[in-house]
């Protein structure tokens, strides 16, 4: 499996860093993890193809993880190169149905193309198969239904991510001794927010998980010039690395 960094920011403007996007590109499936504002553009940026997506995976409804599901639609609408037919297949938590019926509501007849079908899966705690990729859904703590993902092609590594969380059991056992954790580190310890983590956290995370690399992302303002790596090794003895746009991870 391979990953490419789309955005590694909030929804607060910040040179460099867009909002939560990642894109996961298996034998089988190119896959889209999240996707706020401006991550399709950054998929070209990239160097990578939008019209390739055929799964999205969500793992909440905030506006800065799902809102370029409708510049995605409205792409595949008027691309003459998109082809058709096609179904895109959304993995996601309790309640996105509704969300994204009131989506439809506002913006169906301008970006659904009648050639493209929409296969929607609420989870919540199950697994999904998605060709040679077992997906291991869980809960966290963060909004009502959010979930995490746990990645795992046959033959290959393994690749947590965890979306905006608090500390919970849950997602630490979710994550245990997965290669490759994809970690929230949102604010500075002494600006700890309800529902996002910190530096010390995320190394505690890691360390109880157990796993072989750290990987933080959705980085604040406050938080991007700070020592986050010095913080997470006082706990966390493995690899750390952190999310940069555009940056590519074989996992």
């Amino acid at each position: 499996m391979k990953l490419t960094i789309l955005g590694s920011g909030v929804l607060i403007p910040f040179p460099g860093r867009g909002n939560s996007g990642y894109f996961l590109q298996t034998r089988e499936h190119n896959i889209l993890i999240d996707g706020g504002s401006g991550t399709i553009r950054r998929v070209a940026d990239f160097g990578l193809n939008y019209r390739s997506i055929d799964t999205i995976f969500y793992t909440h409804m905030h506006p800065d993880h799902t809102f370029d599901l409708i510049p995605l639609l409205f792409a595949w609408k008027h691309d003459p190169f998109v082809e058709k037919p096609r179904t895109l297949k959304i993995i996601c938590p309790k309640g996105f149905t509704a969300y994204f019926n009131k989506l439809m509501d506002i913006y169906g007849e301008w970006v659904m193309d009648e050639n493209v079908s929409i296969n929607m899966q609420e989870v919540e705690r199950e697994e999904v198969a998605i060709g040679n990729l077992t997906v291991t859904c869980g809960r966290t703590e963060h909004t009502d239904h959010s979930v995490t993902y746990r990645f795992s092609e046959k033959g290959g590594g393994s690749l947590f991510y965890s979306g905006d969380t608090d500390v919970c059991d849950e997602l630490i056992d979710s994550g245990k001794r997965a290669h490759t954790v994809l970690l929230e580190c949102s604010f500075p310890d002494e600006m700890k927010k309800e529902g996002h983590l910190t530096p010390s956290e995320c190394g505690k995370i890691a360390s109880d998980m157990g796993c072989n690399r750290l990987l933080l992302t959705h980085f604040s303002p406050e938080l991007v010039n700070s020592d986050i790596i010095t913080t997470v090794q006082e706990t966390f003895k493995g690899e750390t690395i952190l999310a940069v746009d555009g940056m590519k991870i074989n996992i």
